[in-house]
């Protein structure tokens, strides 16, 4: 049985059950949603996104010749903040994925009149002069302007290569009969 396909590359419901199966081993089994209530159902579906995210963030970084030595870099949290999700889980585990998002993200930039305008504005977080405080601005904004990048690229490439089997769509998409993601 398949649960999912990332391009060609078939992604089988054994995969996710083996998945479903570390969790509940580990140690945070108790913590966990019977798997017969709606929330174990969509704590199944979760799952899925991020194997089917973790074969998308594999065929992307192949495309390009990428290896997962070609990351030093890490996740703070309050990038997996702004990343959220999927994205956020798969940037944290996976030395590949943010090798990925490196490359991806590269040719991003903060234009001199943001940093500006954000030491402008925040003057109670940079009291100082802006030759003393640009640089950390600089880093600050351009941390989340490649994080912002790398989560659209990263849902438009899913979007584009990932097709869903009956029972493993996505827990917030309202076709699924266990949808729970209401405002």
């Amino acid at each position: 049985m398949i649960a999912a396909w990332v391009g060609d590359r078939a992604i089988p419901a054994a995969a996710v059950d083996e998945r479903v199966a570390q969790l509940r081993g580990g140690p945070y089994a108790a913590r966990l949603p019977h798997p017969s209530t709606m929330e174990g159902r969509n704590l199944r579906r979760w799952l899925t996104q991020a194997l089917v995210t973790e074969a998308v963030i594999e065929r992307e970084a192949s495309l390009r010749g990428l290896t997962a030595a070609g990351s030093a870099s890490r996740v703070s949290r309050s990038a997996a903040l702004r990343s959220g999700g999927v994205a956020a889980a798969v940037l944290a585990a996976h030395p590949l994925a943010r090798a990925l998002r490196d490359a991806v993200t590269a040719h991003v930039t903060v234009p001199e009149v943001t940093v500006v305008d954000y030491h402008r504005r925040n003057r109670d977080r940079y009291p100082g002069d802006f030759s003393a405080s640009r640089e950390p601005i600089v880093v600050l904004l351009l941390d989340q302007a490649r994080e912002q990048y790398f989560a659209q690229w990263l849902d438009e490439r899913c979007a584009a290569l990932v097709r869903l089997a009956p029972g493993y769509e996505h827990p917030a998409d309202p076709a699924q009969p266990d949808y729970a993601h209401h405002h």
